[in-house]
């Protein structure tokens, strides 16, 4: 069932706006949508706005905005992911990321002006939904960068851990 309740949102200049549920419409519908939501954008300063046909599909938009001054609160690798394969594919799941989509390589818990998200990377994939080999390097997939809203904290089973990454820190002479 659709949440039909009315919301109250909180806009300001460079903001990203995302309206779901607005249902399938005609082309002449979508193009004078177009045009008003344009509109809108410029007098609002947003940086972008996007809607969807049913439920917003954060993992649908690569990358939200950059986010030079994020914060990486957690950081799963090479080493971190295989070993958490179960956990960390339930929690994509809930935080409306397509697992099979995310590159294992690695993952980060980011924050930045108190918002947090999840920076990862995604395979690139064609029209029938299959993956893309790098023009840079064809011995690999291709993949890009994407960010997505932290809906869901992570919460690992019991007796489970993640290591942090490890810090770089400056040295004086070296």
């Amino acid at each position: 069932m659709k949440d039909t309740s009315a919301r109250t949102v909180v806009l300001k200049p460079g903001d990203v706006l995302l309206i779901g549920n607005i249902g399938v419409s005609s082309e002449d519908a979508l193009d004078a949508l177009h045009d008003g939501l344009l509109s809108l954008r410029h007098a609002l300063a947003l940086s972008s706005v996007a809607v969807f046909e049913e439920d917003i599909n954060t993992a649908a938009l690569a990358p939200l905005a950059p986010m030079p001054d994020a914060i990486v609160l957690r950081v799963f690798d090479r080493t971190t992911v295989p070993q958490h394969r179960a956990v960390l594919t339930a929690w994509l799941s809930a935080n409306h990321i397509d697992p099979s989509t995310v590159a294992s390589d690695w993952l980060s818990i980011e924050q930045e002006a108190g918002q947090r998200f999840i920076r990862y990377e995604t395979f690139r994939l064609n029209d029938a939904g299959g993956k893309l080999i790098d023009p840079r390097d064809r011995d690999k997939a291709w993949t890009i960068e994407r960010v997505s809203p932290l809906v869901i904290d992570l919460d690992l089973p019991a007796g489970q851990t993640v290591t942090d990454r490890d810090e770089i820190h400056d040295h004086p002479g070296g």
